[in-house]
């Protein structure tokens, strides 16, 4: 059977490379200027009203503005920093399997030569990426293990073995993320707790048992504290929900790329693969 030439793309070398290594640490630092910046404004246009006493604890925190419901909106933030990361990561993969070129295409093409086949994993160990490109990893282990074997069927395994460990790589990538949905009520709910505490330390028992004047003086204080305590749980439950909510938006579009990148070496190498009959294995 005869096939077309392949042509292998070598203008991928230094297009793609992605710098990685600074990201975190600029996501932090952005995160961290936003929140001053939100707080800052939510000072302004809610302080001294219930609102802000309850969004941004203006009057439960003695050194304003370190308060709880403050440190929620950083942790948030820095959530978001995090979620955009993998966001951007996302978008530089569907842009990388879109243009890369590293595979043919073409209808009719098929790859016989261990040559044009070893051109193309040397194209790709060229090729300047991150480290955590899925295409370039799933197509050089594709390869290594065909050159070894010359059987489809090993390739195929090597391949889902692959995508497999990728899943779980791609899944460790949210760690931080799933710490800190988890971290973000838990203060909540301690907020909460110390609400209370501080809001029954404060209820004076001879007022509370004596005229009825006084008991309704005292019963409004701790409806006051009380309500300012729950305030933390509502603004951490509001918080890690709409965290939650993005962190699967987020991950959906990672895992769906890992599922398109699987799909196009399978499409375009394993399914192009012609073994000869004096090599087929199976």
């Amino acid at each position: 059977m005869c096939s077309k030439k392949i042509i292998v793309n070598q203008s991928g070398k230094g297009v793609y490379h992605m710098y990685y290594s600074n990201r975190n640490w600029i996501a932090l630092g952005i995160s961290v200027i936003v929140t001053i910046v939100v707080v800052a404004l939510l000072t302004v246009f809610i302080g001294g009203s219930f609102w802000g006493d309850m969004v941004i604890g203006e009057t439960s925190s003695p050194v304003y503005p370190f308060s709880l419901q403050n440190l929620m909106h950083l942790l948030f933030f820095i959530g978001l920093g995090q979620l955009w990361i993998r966001w951007l990561f996302t978008y530089e993969e569907n842009v990388f399997l879109s243009k890369s070129g590293f595979l043919p295409e073409e209808d009719g093409v098929l790859l016989e030569k261990d040559e044009d086949i070893e051109a193309i994993r040397v194209n790709v160990s060229n090729a300047a990426v991150r480290a955590e490109a899925f295409l370039p990893d799933l197509i050089n282990n594709s390869i290594l293990q065909y050159s070894k074997s010359h059987s489809i069927s090993d390739t195929i395994s090597v391949l889902n073995s692959n995508l497999e460990l990728n899943i779980h790589r791609l899944d460790l990538n949210y760690s931080i993320i799933r710490y800190l949905v988890w971290a973000i009520p838990t203060f909540g709910f301690m907020g909460t707790v110390i609400g209370i505490a501080y809001a029954l330390g404060r209820m004076d028992i001879n007022k509370f048992m004596g005229a009825s004047t006084e008991k309704v003086i005292v019963f409004k204080k701790i409806t006051a504290d009380l309500g300012f305590a729950f305030g933390t749980t509502i603004v951490a439950l509001a918080l890690s929900a709409l965290l939650v909510f993005l962190w699967n938006v987020v991950q959906r579009g990672e895992e769906n790329v890992l599922n398109k990148a699987g799909k196009y070496v399978l499409m375009n190498l394993i399914n192009r693969l012609h073994v000869p009959n004096k090599r087929n294995s199976q």
